[in-house]
């Protein structure tokens, strides 16, 4: 009879027991139902949830809320997306804000960052609730190849501690670099397009561009400097890319692009669009051949110069290449500089004529 009443017990236990298991499974798919589904309702009700929790997901098209770079450049706006037939001109600002200021990258600079679509958004894989874990992401640099005429394209990476110089460490030397339109006595400036500071990289090609002492100090370099502070004051990552522009076959960059948002925080403290022009003020460039002719040059007149016939450079009859240049290629001529540099001449890099 005690063993009856045993069995009996159990069979109600595990009746009472049923249910109570059937509701959990319930709750345990509707609930993850809730975290991965993408049906616009319950995204929003989830969003909310996060919010108030503290958590923050990455949205391309999000206002950014700090201003981006702002103190240090331009608030004037170029509408739309950059276009190398149409560039922005220099308004006398270091920089204009470009698409509203709001940082937008193609899918591949996330995806190599180790993020996956999320609705409209961005997360690091394997992550349910839809937001950037930091130590899932990738940090890394990527480096486009030389265009046709040898300039520089593009370069992306999500950037943190992994990808700057280690403590102690010093900037090596990229004289051996000559970017397109480099030339001698015109004060160019090897740019980084990804900073040293940031990125580690030296001599690399596909990250140097011939820039003015404008774009590297005044426009580029406060930015660079805000993502650097930003990384090193919070350990987070920052997405981030420069491209610089030409015009036609130029050979000079009119402009370099910076984008950059700041990841785990969802662009609260990084987040900046914005075009840096390639100007000297004061000054006139030939985007193709990389001659500047400042006022005071331009307003020169003519005087005796000695022109090389075969490598196309003019020197003060002073300097040492004019004195012992073969008698073949050398010709004495009376002109301005602005007319020489009109003919294709480039000026000597020693006597700086």
């Amino acid at each position: 009879m005690a063993e009856k009443d045993r069995k009996d017990n159990k069979k109600k236990e595990k009746s009472r027991r049923s249910p109570a298991l059937a509701l959990l499974l319930v709750l345990l798919i509707a609930a993850v139902f809730f975290i991965v589904s993408d049906v616009p309702f319950i995204k929003s009700a989830r969003d909310a949830v996060k919010e108030k929790l503290g958590y923050e997901s990455i949205e391309p098209d999000a206002e950014p809320e700090n201003g981006g770079g702002s103190e240090n450049g331009s608030n004037s706006s170029f509408n739309g997306q950059l276009n190398a037939s149409s560039l922005p001109e220099w308004d006398g600002n270091h920089y204009v804000q470009v698409n509203g200021n709001v940082p937008e990258f193609p899918d591949d600079v996330y995806e190599r960052a180790g993020l996956i679509k999320d609705g409209d958004g961005w997360k690091t894989k394997g992550n349910l609730l839809g937001t950037i874990d930091s130590g899932k992401l990738t940090p890394y640099e990527y480096y486009g190849s030389l265009d046709e005429l040898g300039r520089c394209t593009y370069a992306y990476g999500c950037l943190g501690r992994e990808t700057m110089p280690e403590e102690g460490v010093e900037r090596g030397d990229i004289s051996s670099v000559h970017p397109s339109g480099w030339a001698k006595a015109q004060n160019w400036e090897r740019c980084h397009l990804i900073a040293w500071a940031l990125s580690a990289e030296n001599a690399n090609p596909s990250n140097l561009v011939t820039g003015t002492h404008y774009l590297n100090y005044d426009g580029m370099r406060p930015l660079e400097e805000e993502v650097e502070h930003y990384i090193w004051n919070t350990g987070d990552h920052v997405l981030y890319m420069a491209k610089p522009w030409f015009a036609g076959d130029e050979l000079v960059a009119r402009g370099v692009q910076l984008t950059a948002l700041s990841l785990e925080d969802g662009g609260k403290g990084i987040s900046f669009n914005v075009y840096c022009f390639n100007v000297t003020p004061n000054a006139e460039i030939d985007y193709k051949t990389g001659v500047v002719t400042t006022e005071e040059q331009a307003s020169q007149e003519a005087r005796l110069y000695v022109i090389n016939k075969r490598s196309k450079v003019f020197h003060y009859p002073t300097c040492e290449g004019a004195q012992s240049m073969s008698p073949y290629n050398r010709e004495e001529v009376t002109a301005t500089r602005v007319e020489l540099t009109s003919q294709g001449y480039t000026p000597c890099g020693y006597c700086e004529p």
